[in-house]
């Protein structure tokens, strides 16, 4: 099976490069974001709703195949994703449904780490700290390059404010079981 690179897996890819679970091929953190993966993986036709795991703060899946391919794109992000097209957009977008949120009209950044946020800045925007949180500017340029495939944007029952405490809230990775 040849895996090619289309706007809906780079938005899982995106998500998964920012939440990345070490159990098979998936992401952890809070609900919405494990219902927003859940939702790309369908629309990419990635994998059957019967195979998608659910585990504790983490949803994953088994496949060899994607594995392998996500881990070959996550080492190639500065060349494949720096051009303004739509795998760019989607990716960026899984980015920012994964470790992002809306807030007062404002598009916030939390823990994507500083290598995420130099390939936000390799696209043109400047990363400003707003309280703990970073924005993209220009905001209504990054609005734009994810409006198409951002699922937080177009999710009209998303509540940032009620996301505070999960966000607030350390939480690390559990250790993969040795058994």
């Amino acid at each position: 099976m040849k895996i090619t690179l289309t706007p809906e897996i780079a938005y899982v890819i995106g998500m998964w490069t920012v939440k990345k679970s070490k159990i098979g091929v998936g992401i952890y953190g809070m609900p919405h974001i494990r219902d927003y993966f859940i939702k790309g993986v369908l629309n990419a036709d990635m994998m059957p709703t019967n195979k998608i795991l659910n585990s504790g703060k983490r949803v994953y899946f088994y496949h060899n195949g994607y594995k392998k391919f996500f881990t070959d794109v996550e080492k190639e992000l500065e060349y494949r994703f720096r051009k303004n097209n739509q795998i760019t957009s989607a990716f960026y977008a899984g980015m920012f449904d994964a470790g992002g949120k809306i807030e007062k009209g404002a598009l916030l950044f939390f823990n994507i780490g500083q290598d995420k946020f130099s390939l936000i800045e390799k696209m043109g925007f400047r990363i400003e700290r707003v309280g703990k949180f970073f924005a993209p500017v220009p905001q209504e340029k990054f609005k734009s390059l994810i409006k198409e495939y951002s699922q937080v944007m177009e999710d009209p029952y998303f509540n940032a404010e009620a996301m505070e405490d999960w966000v607030d809230e350390p939480f690390e990775e559990e250790e993969e079981d040795e058994n």
